[in-house]
């Protein structure tokens, strides 16, 4: 596994000067971390500040592969120039209208350093059609966040993010049947629905934001933990113009690690813990990561692994690394109440991620990883 081990450290953009001193790194990082911790705690995580709030947000098993959904501040952390990545989730596929999910996103660092620090960009949209409504919800988000290296070198990285954007939902009523449609023998759509919705269609400006703490010895020994929180404006989300229905703050962690446990062998484990209103989720996994023998110069890894989502599913995933590309598929095993209707069958995944990434030859005069800035 020569090949393997010399191309851990071996692609680094940038040589840095000398920093502080793990005191003053440690002190940094505190000044960061604990006012959004506070900030964090802080958040109700009960009913919303307005009035109770049923509304939940799309979700995707695979959450480590659709980074700015998960945390804003993951924005511009990865090893390249510019990423684009893809989400499909469809679910529940045995009920009559199974739900469909669609992400896009890209992301890049740009080219400008600020004290130790750099900023990057990024753009993500969400689509989501569920019901015989067709109730359809449309996001489109700017992602922009601060990476900060915390020491001489990026081993340690600390990451300061926000989300702005927009989020429109609709739904078509005439899609629906109602009682009053009912003639006592059959429906009759001719027949007024008796309901009297002021709009079928609203749209809202939404702000999130997020925290993410990264150690990175080498490309196969790392650790990340986050903290975000979204919908931090709590934006109305009444179709009769009830000003108290609103939608209540998302706060979430997450973390994963990668470790080697043999000489072609990884273990990954992660997390992720949620709560919107009275809603939570608590999400744990473990992957072993398999690295083949590199193709082409390029290391080449497979991971096969999964998750359990408490109480609702247990869910299997494969992952596949080559070259710049990375796809990852998962099935979602269902084991809730919701099983009489869905015959333990959840949801199946896919997820596609591509780096463009410049060939740039550089001989490191020490270990500086990772290649963040």
């Amino acid at each position: 596994m020569k090949n393997i081990k010399d191309k851990i450290c071996t692609n680094q953009l940038y040589s840095f000067k000398e920093g502080r001193g793990r005191k003053s790194v440690l002190i940094i990082f505190l000044r960061a971390a604990v006012p959004f911790f506070f900030f964090f705690f802080s958040l109700p995580f009960g009913e919303g500040w307005g009035g109770a709030s049923f509304a939940q947000d799309i979700h995707f098993s695979q959450f480590n592969a659709s980074p700015q959904n998960l945390n804003p501040s993951q924005t511009g952390m990865f090893d390249g120039e510019w990423r684009f990545a893809g989400n499909q989730r469809s679910q529940w596929a045995a009920i009559p209208v199974p739900y469909k999910t669609y992400s896009i996103s890209t992301d890049t660092r740009l080219k400008m350093k600020l004290k130790n620090g750099v900023p990057a960009l990024g753009l993500l949209v969400n689509t989501d059609k569920a019901g015989d409504s067709k109730f359809s919800t449309t996001q489109v988000y700017v992602s922009a966040a601060y990476i900060k290296k915390l020491g001489t070198d990026s081993t340690q990285l600390i990451s300061i993010g926000l989300q702005p954007g927009f989020t429109t939902k609709s739904f078509n009523i005439n899609a629906l049947t109602f009682d009053n449609q009912y003639d006592g023998d059959n429906y009759n759509s001719a027949l007024g629905s008796g309901e009297n919705f002021s709009k079928t269609r609203i749209t809202y400006f939404d702000l999130g934001g997020g925290l993410t703490y990264l150690w990175r010895k080498t490309q196969r020994t790392q650790a990340s933990i986050g903290l975000s929180a979204f919908h931090l404006n709590m934006p109305k989300q009444s179709f009769f113009n009830d000003k108290d229905i609103r939608l209540d703050i998302k706060t979430t962690i997450n973390g994963i690690a990668e470790f080697p446990a043999a000489a072609q062998f990884d273990l990954l484990p992660t997390f992720l813990y949620q709560r919107q209103g009275k809603f939570k989720e608590t999400v744990v996994g473990l992957f072993g990561k398999y690295y083949l023998m590199p193709v082409n110069g390029a290391v080449t890894a497979f991971s096969l692994g999964g998750f359990y989502r408490l109480k609702d599913a247990f869910i299997v995933a494969a992952n596949m690394e080559y070259r710049n590309f990375n796809v990852g598929l998962s099935y979602d095993v269902n084991t809730s109440k919701l099983t009489e209707a869905t015959n333990n069958k959840g949801g199946f995944e896919i997820s596609v991620i591509y780096i463009f990434k410049k060939e740039v030859i550089f001989v490191a005069k020490k270990r500086v990883c990772p290649i963040y800035m």
